[in-house]
């Protein structure tokens, strides 16, 4: 077993791959120990010809002694392997090219321009604009309107999500258990986000504004001037200090800034006195929110039934013999055609019953399938492509079917500031606490001070995605004050 390659191979299955069906359990036998475990992987590793999305796995594994505990030794001769594979495998194929550009024209006067082709996007921005709109709300508002860093409902448009994967992506692709899903389209999204990032830092820094003080104006002055949130402090890395001192220095103003936010919401105020006092770990999932019920999440059976139903292109419904077309679930194919419960093979047709028993569906005069409720169905398309919804941005008929599923316990609502999606791409971002293939850049520039020689490209790059979640963390903070605000003027 200990010369076997595919002994590692069910090893990982057993520990680490991701599995989208419940498959029969595998059994090792009980003497066998971690160090022959860590046995079996390195001769894997060593093997003549090792798979490399196996490699991958073993690269990201988090040792855990009741399943499989690996040296950092281990882990690194993984990686290199890995590495080694894929630039043979990527000189002699040409892959998927992913293009994405962001340009800032002075002679353009639309505010932005999209020019989309498949997986390439061109973003073009007017930098006569940007000039002529120079006061510090304008400029980070640009971060909705312009980059679309969120949507309508200050939701982050940045995190994977499972509706926007191919379905190779989704069910055949080899993934850890462990690790955070992300697909083409995130890459795309982040990869573009980024240039975004980048272009924008550059042309407003050409007009004599640092984005650092923006965001040390919104806490120290904005915030107070608009919702007196007063004693909110940061300090910003220095416009002199190289991208590798910004690296280390951006992290600690960003916990501290939403530690102090943290302490607004529990005490309605900041005392640094205390604060210095509280020596917690700052976790993502428990920053709370000024709101209550701010978000909705779906739950149990009935969602899932539902929106697999409906929403799926895999439950085959968005098909039917009798059309002309096809479409990519049923909820579209009710949407644009008129079609009977019984033009529908016998098959189907429970499936298609369990949503007019449940008030899903109901039939007009002529017994064509009609949504029984539009808005309930806009509200679950909405739940199902974006995996949470922001209750307070829905008309008082939307809360009130809101609450009506959680009575049913088809949806829960929680308040945090930032949504589940939104705490999962941050963790995947900055540490690896959660998921095993995240980016670890927090931890990259906190634990271990990286060789100051790094190619400062990396530094650089670096810094713009920590810039990144900075610029997320205004807009939540914002949107939390301002829902409270809202609410509190209408005694809700």
């Amino acid at each position: 077993m200990l010369n076997n390659s595919s002994s590692a191979q069910l090893l990982l299955d057993k520990y680490e791959l991701k599995h989208h069906r419940e498959k029969d359990p595998i059994y090792f036998p009980k003497e066998l120990s971690n160090s022959d475990k860590e046995t079996i992987i390195n001769n894997y590793i060593d093997s003549e010809d090792p798979n490399l999305n196996y490699l991958r796995l073993i690269a990201n594994i988090q040792s855990n002694k009741d399943k499989i505990e690996i040296t950092p030794k281990t882990l690194l001769k993984a990686k290199r392997k890995a590495e080694e594979q894929e630039s043979k495998f990527f000189t002699e194929n040409s892959g998927m090219i992913m293009e994405a550009a962001v340009i800032f024209s002075k002679s353009q006067s639309e505010e932005v321009t999209l020019i989309k082709d498949d997986l390439s996007i061109t973003a073009t921005y007017s930098a006569k604009w940007i000039e002529e709109n120079q006061d510090y709300p304008t400029l980070l508002n640009n971060f909705i309107h312009l980059f679309e860093f969120v949507d309508l409902q200050m939701r982050c448009t940045l995190v994977n999500k499972y509706n926007e994967m191919g379905v190779f992506e989704r069910f055949i692709f080899t993934t850890s258990q462990h690790a955070y899903t992300k697909g083409v389209a995130f890459d795309h999204k982040n990869a573009l986000s980024l240039l975004q990032m980048v272009g924008y830092y550059n042309q407003v820094f050409s007009l004599g504004i640092r984005l650092e003080e923006v965001i040390e104006w919104f806490f120290q002055d904005y915030l107070e001037e608009d919702f007196d949130a007063r004693n909110f402090k940061v300090t910003m890395p220095s416009a002199h200090s190289t991208f590798l001192e910004k690296c280390t220095n951006i992290m600690p103003a960003l916990e501290s800034v939403l530690k102090q936010f943290t302490l607004y919401v529990e005490e309605g105020e900041i005392d640094f006195e205390l604060l210095d006092l509280r020596s917690e770990h700052l976790i993502y999932k428990n920053i709370p929110s000024l709101v209550k019920r701010k978000y909705a999440y779906g739950t149990g059976e009935e969602f899932s039934t539902a929106t697999f139903l409906l929403f799926s292109d895999q439950s085959t419904l968005g098909y039917n013999e009798n059309l002309d077309k096809s479409f990519d679930n049923f909820f579209e194919l009710i949407r644009n055609e008129k079609i009977k419960l019984n033009d529908y093979p016998e098959y189907a047709i429970p499936r298609i019953k369990w949503l007019l028993d449940n008030n899903y569906l109901s039939t007009d005069v002529e017994e064509n399938l009609i949504f029984d409720d539009e808005i309930l169905i806009t509200i679950l398309n909405d739940l199902n492509f974006n995996e949470v919804i922001s209750y307070w941005k829905y008309s008082e008929r939307g809360r009130k079917i809101l609450d009506d599923l959680e009575k049913k316990n088809v949806i829960e609502l929680d308040s945090s500031l930032f949504s589940r999606p939104e705490q999962d791409y941050i963790n995947y971002t900055l540490n690896k606490s959660q998921f095993n293939n995240g980016l670890d850049l927090r931890n990259k520039y906190s634990h271990t001070q990286p060789k100051s020689g790094d190619d400062e490209k990396i530094h650089n790059q670096n810094y713009m995605i920590f810039l990144r979640l900075f610029i997320l963390s205004v807009i939540k903070i914002n949107d939390d004050f301002c829902t409270y605000t809202l609410l509190k003027s209408r005694n809700i």
